[in-house]
């Protein structure tokens, strides 16, 4: 009896044994641990993945990222399973440095995670070197990046709006970037050096192509104006006056770049009638003898007319007449006749002469054979040399006058004569033997002493 009570033990224990063995065997499992791409082969017994970590010396961190719930307890742990362990990444922005823990490995979920936003044209490096953003970083080393966000340009050009984001500093290099070209017509609202900062704002006009006629030139420039006038400034053309424009200058620049200059002025003129006015004269005693005085100047009447001409070009399109009206009357002027006597000395053919009257008059000469009545003269002296005949209307005042002609000598009025309407005239008498004959201009003097009464003016 107490043999059979063992050998039922014994085969108890044996059962029980089998039976732990065999669960032995079953959790005595072979693994293969993917950690940060590396596979690593493990046989053991593990109930989750944390236990099984933790067989190999290492414990599971927040960070890290595994294909189960670490945590999670299993009689029946996948075969395969995954461990991206957590790694130090140290991200800088400007001046300001961000460092977390993460397993990721590409760049653009890195800076997700940190809170940055990547925008085009932001720039991201490690070591120097240019990183794209969706290009996995090696495993399991840790990382420094450097995180460059672009500039951003709001750019209105020629109506419309651009965005542009940029690592470039100045703006000229930001646009040739954009392909944009700028050229020095071109209206840009900063200088080309301007520095850019964070977010700008510029705005932008392109010069175009623009001919513009002016008579009969043609002028060839480029403008980013955006009116005709402002256009035209800039090819150094401003309309002045009568100039105009087609389009007018306030019009926005046509579509084909065409403008026409036209040069405008106007003429105007007068047209004037004058009515003519006279003298008349008065004996003036402040005036030197034979020579004469405006006291009141006379005025000529004028009717004017005047014409107006626009002038286009060159050409004159149109042409108005306006008046006539009297500008002024006719007034006779008063000129004066000197009367006063003055006594002058003068050396004439190397004599000293002195005189108190001085003409120019026309000499012609006579001897006693030309006429019937021979030597007879009208103060009853011979004619002879020395005897000076003058115009009937002047011998009553003159008569036995002395005077002296250039190139004759000394005489005395003692006749008269008939004279040549319209000229101051002197006969010179002559014997018959020494006859000369006159037909001549010359002087006459009239010498000291003055007679009583001077006739002012000779008719």
């Amino acid at each position: 009896m107490n043999n059979q009570r063992k050998i039922w033990a014994l085969l108890s224990l044996a059962l029980i044994l089998l039976g732990l063995g065999m669960i032995f065997f079953h959790l005595w499992h072979p693994y293969q641990l993917v950690v940060d791409g590396q596979p690593l082969q493990v046989r053991t017994i593990a109930f989750s993945l944390r236990g099984l970590l933790r067989q190999l010396n290492y414990e599971f961190q927040p960070e890290d990222r595994a294909s189960i719930d670490p945590d999670a307890f299993s009689f029946n742990l996948p075969e395969r399973m995954y461990l991206e362990r957590a790694r130090l990444v140290e991200i800088t922005v400007g001046g300001e440095k961000l460092t977390l823990r993460s397993p990721e490995r590409l760049p653009a979920n890195l800076l997700q995670a940190a809170g940055i936003r990547l925008f085009p044209g932001d720039l991201l490096t490690q070591n120097g070197q240019t990183l794209d953003p969706n290009q996995a970083l090696p495993i399991g080393a840790e990382a420094s990046l450097r995180f460059l966000p672009a500039r951003e340009i709001i750019l209105e050009m020629d109506g419309q709006t651009r965005t542009i984001y940029t690592q470039q500093d100045r703006l000229a290099d930001a646009l040739f970037e954009a392909g944009i070209h700028l050229q020095p017509e071109d209206r840009l609202s900063a200088e080309p050096d301007t520095l850019l900062g964070a977010q700008n704002t510029f705005s932008l006009d392109l010069a175009r192509s623009l001919t513009v006629t002016v008579g009969k030139e043609t002028l060839v420039g480029l403008s980013a104006a955006r009116t005709v006038g402002e256009a035209l400034a800039d090819l150094g053309l401003a309309p002045q006056y009568l100039d105009r424009t087609v389009p007018p200058e306030d019009d926005p620049l046509p579509p084909d770049g065409q403008i026409t200059f036209i040069q405008g002025s106007e003429s105007i003129s007068l047209v004037k009638d004058e009515t003519p006015f006279s003298y008349t004269y008065q004996l003036d005693p402040e005036t030197e003898l034979d020579t004469t005085k405006i006291i009141a100047a006379g005025q000529l009447g004028l009717v004017v007319t005047r014409q107006r001409s626009r002038i286009e070009n060159g050409e004159i399109i149109q042409t108005l007449e306006e008046g006539p009206w009297k500008a002024s009357d006719p007034s006779d002027g008063i000129m004066g006749a000197g009367t006063k006597v003055v006594i002058k000395t003068e050396v004439v053919d190397g004599q000293t002469l002195e005189y108190w009257r001085k003409l120019s008059v026309y000499a012609t000469s006579y001897h006693p054979s030309e006429f019937s009545y021979g030597a007879q003269t009208r103060s009853g002296i011979p004619l002879t040399k020395g005897i000076v005949a003058v115009a009937a209307s002047w011998y009553g005042g003159l008569e036995m006058q002395p005077v002296y002609v250039p190139g004759y000598g000394y005489g005395t009025i003692a006749d008269s004569g008939y004279g040549i309407p319209g000229r101051y005239w002197i006969d010179l008498g002559y014997d018959d033997e020494n006859y000369v004959s006159w037909h001549e201009w010359t002087v006459i003097y009239f010498l000291t002493p003055v007679p009583a009464y001077v006739q002012a003016v000779l008719p």
